[in-house]
This record gives structure tokens, sequence and C-alpha cells, in this order.
């Protein structure tokens, strides 16, 4: 059996791994530029990660996390964190 098939000149193959590493590197690189870096406090990060605030304090002991410390107050980058949340998922993946 003889099989042709036929694609247009100006089509792309590529590998759906490939695809979709690509994808997360450019909506990372989009949320850093369409969003302004804000600080935020711990309730803000967990509010923001749907996690509890002791989870977060955890996540800051054990440096899981990036974050920032000005004397007993500490908080979070905002643009850190969704950097952070990217890396994570993409090693998971």
């Amino acid at each position: 059996m003889n099989v042709k098939l036929e694609l247009p000149e100006d089509t792309f193959i590529i590998r759906r791994e490939e695809l979709r590493e690509t994808l997360q590197e450019m909506m990372a690189e989009f949320l850093q530029r369409s969003e302004k870096e804000e600080v935020m406090t711990i309730r803000e990060a967990a509010d923001y990660l749907k996690v509890s605030i002791p989870t977060v304090r955890n996540m800051i002991a054990n440096k899981e996390i990036p974050f920032f410390q000005r004397g007993q107050i500490i908080r979070l980058n905002s643009g850190d964190v969704k950097a952070w949340m990217w890396s994570t998922s993409k090693e998971q993946v």
C-alpha cells in the first residue's frame, strides 16, 4: 500500500512535549511583562496559591518559595511567586 501525505508548504510539525514547553515559557514571559510586580503578604500569597497561611509559612521556613524579609516583616513578590509556580509545575510535567 502506497500512502502519500501532502502538507501545505507553511505547515510546521512539532512534538506535543516541545509545544507544551514552548507555550509554558511564553506564558510565563507574558505574565511577567503584563503585570506589574506587586508585593504580597503571606495571607495574599496563600489566597493566590489557594493554600493555607501555615502552608505558606512552612514553605518560607523551608525556603521552598521565594520571599524577602525586612526586619520581622516577610513579603513575597508576586512575579517571583508566579515564576516559582511555573517552574515547579514544569518539573512535574
